[in-house]
């Protein structure tokens, strides 16, 4: 074999393995070959997605994982919150009040986060929206009650258009004074009405959460 061959060969040969190099690491690097779990999950529920790192995960999907940690509700105003008694607030166009039944109200509430039932005290804690709203029942005689409603999500807001996030004068501007006002384990101020108490848990000056508690189920309650 000639040189002049050997040299036509070996150039061939340098051509082709280059060739192969490239065309792995433009698939390597292509976008249109990197997959991440885009379907499948519901972005109404917290998946942790915005604490892991954002290789391998769409964009949207990141986006959405992140603000579903963040706990905050569209306000709901298709209808108007003054005709709206004290014990009620609207959620996603639904009336929600713990004067209800328990089922009517969780029905009302939807796809339920978590459940977490308590045989010794009786008490079931219902989770919804990932955090943003739970419901606390109790049982009396095997009949399940609705004791109080949590709110601990911004935009969802009261008759009196207060929500968490307001701030402690905003909450006494459109309330009045206070019945009573808690400073001992945490600052809260609440007010009493005929079946229900509202309290608000305040922080820095805020709302920081809403109870609605219901006084006939509570009064149940053995302690």
């Amino acid at each position: 074999m000639n040189r002049t061959r050997i040299a036509a060969l070996l150039t061939v040969s340098a051509i082709m393995l280059t060739a192969m190099g490239c065309g792995t690491t433009s698939s390597e690097s292509s976008p249109e070959n990197t997959t991440g779990p885009t379907t499948g999950i519901d972005a109404g529920v917290s998946t942790g997605l915005a604490d892991m790192p954002s290789v391998g995960i769409s964009a949207d999907l990141a986006a959405n994982a992140e603000a579903s940690t963040e706990s905050v509700i569209k306000p709901d105003t298709s209808t108007a919150y003054a005709s709206l008694p004290d014990d009620s607030f609207l959620y996603k166009g639904n009336v929600i009040s713990v004067l209800n039944d328990v089922d009517t109200t969780l029905k009302a509430l939807g796809k339920k986060d978590s459940e977490q039932t308590s045989l010794y005290t009786n008490e079931a804690l219902y989770s919804f929206d990932s955090h943003a709203i739970e419901l606390e029942t109790y049982k009396v005689d095997g009949e399940e009650l609705p004791k109080c409603i949590y709110v601990i999500a911004c935009g969802i807001l009261t008759p009196k258009n207060i929500c968490v996030g307001c701030s402690k004068e905003e909450v006494i501007a459109a309330y009045g004074e206070p019945n009573k006002v808690h400073d001992d384990t945490f600052s809260a101020i609440e007010y009493n009405f005929d079946d229900t108490n509202i309290v608000f848990d305040i922080y820095d000056e805020k709302v920081d959460r809403i109870t609605i508690e219901n006084v006939e189920t509570s009064s149940k309650v053995v302690q």
